[in-house]
């Protein structure tokens, strides 16, 4: 019995030790939110990078064609020079976007791994203080062999619990310092809480600016203009029926695919804000799961402690409780996370969200003096 107090206090020692040491290394790390961890990935990031190396070289053929335009001048090919330019641009602009969001899951993951792991190791002092009790009571001979062997399964459980979050959170912390900076080793703190922080959207002033903001929509709606000009410059004398026939039917084509874009887009937001909705109500559900579980524990270790209640039944309600915890935890990540989607879909970036915050809620009812009262 000696012994296996002694390793218990080793284990709880090692366990207090480990929380030392990673706070040691914590605080040597430089501290970032979420919008420097984006500003940073958007300045040395390897994505960004290629992005930014692969718009180089479009501007490099931009210009060789707009020179070779010099020696055989085109109306048709310089606006569809100019067109694809632009095109290009729009594209960059939609990759940093992609990356921005990429970036965001990236922060929230290391987040969610840090609470983790937190809970991994609160999980396994529940369980070492737990082993200790029914070691006590076995010694009284209130319980069974079985019970305190059940006991020290669940304690070793619980230590490969903590190792797990231990490597995932070292997972998530490459894969951040990684994507942030080419550097896997220069890991980072983060400063932005992964909270549960409602938004009421209007969805009809979602659909609205994101049909007036997307880029997309702006690159189908400059093509239609292209095409537009093109009839217009094929009307002229100088070109053949079939060049006016083409031109015609670029445009009916360039008609088609931007309603077709238009359409696809209030789709992507109707399905993006029906996630959202989702994971909106499933956060309230979960924490109120959590409460109960913890509200369970409450009593079965009261009726353990009255002699009322097997001690597998209440390791029961410690896993219970630690189940609930980490589905909490998982509801408001995947709430996080589908709201940056639903933003990315508005066409809105992370340093933007704040401004278009109030455009896109729902409007505060005012409240309505009471009948019969005269307002002040």
């Amino acid at each position: 019995m000696k012994r296996k107090k002694s390793l218990f206090l080793v284990v709880g020692s090692m366990v207090v030790l480990g929380f030392l040491v990673t706070c040691a290394y914590a605080q040597g790390r430089k501290t970032i939110s979420l919008t420097e961890a984006v500003e940073l990935g958007l300045k040395e990031g390897n994505a960004f990078k290629i992005a930014t190396l692969s718009l180089q070289e479009e501007e490099v053929a931009y210009k060789q064609s707009k020179a070779n335009l010099l020696l055989q001048p085109s109306v048709l090919s310089e606006l569809e020079l100019e067109n694809s330019w632009r095109s290009a641009q729009r594209d960059f602009e939609v990759t940093k976007s992609e990356i921005a969001l990429q970036i965001e899951e990236l922060y929230y993951n290391q987040l969610k791994a840090e609470r983790s792991l937190k809970l991994a190791q609160e999980n396994l002092v529940r369980a070492q203080k737990q082993l200790e009790t029914i070691q006590t009571k076995f010694t009284l001979g209130t319980v069974a062999k079985i019970d305190v062997l059940q006991s020290e399964l669940e304690v070793e459980n619980a230590q490969l619990a903590v190792k797990e979050a231990e490597a995932n959170l070292s997972v998530a912390q490459t894969q951040l310092s990684t994507y942030l900076t080419g550097n896997p080793n220069q890991t980072f703190n983060l400063s932005t809480q992964l909270v549960f922080q409602p938004v009421d959207f209007d969805l009809e002033r979602c659909l609205n600016h994101a049909l007036q903001n997307r880029p997309e929509i702006k690159d189908r709606e400059d093509t239609f203009g292209l095409r537009q000009k093109q009839v217009e410059v094929t009307k002229t004398p100088y070109y053949p029926p079939l060049e006016v026939e083409k031109a015609k039917a670029l445009l009916a084509l360039a008609r088609v695919q931007l309603e077709d874009t238009k359409n696809s887009i209030i789709l992507e937001v109707k399905q993006k804000f029906a996630q959202f909705i989702t994971a909106l109500e499933s956060v309230p559900v979960a924490e109120k799961s959590r409460e109960i579980a913890r509200e369970n524990l409450n009593v079965a270790q009261a009726r353990f402690d009255a002699g009322v209640l097997t001690a597998v039944d209440l390791l029961d309600a410690q896993n219970n409780l630690y189940e609930a915890e980490n589905n909490y935890l998982q509801a408001i990540f995947n709430y996080n996370m589908s709201k940056a989607q639903f933003y990315q879909a508005l066409g809105i970036n992370v340093t933007e969200r704040e401004k278009y915050s109030a455009q896109l809620t729902k409007p505060k009812e005012t409240p309505q003096p009471e009948e019969g009262k005269k307002e002040e």
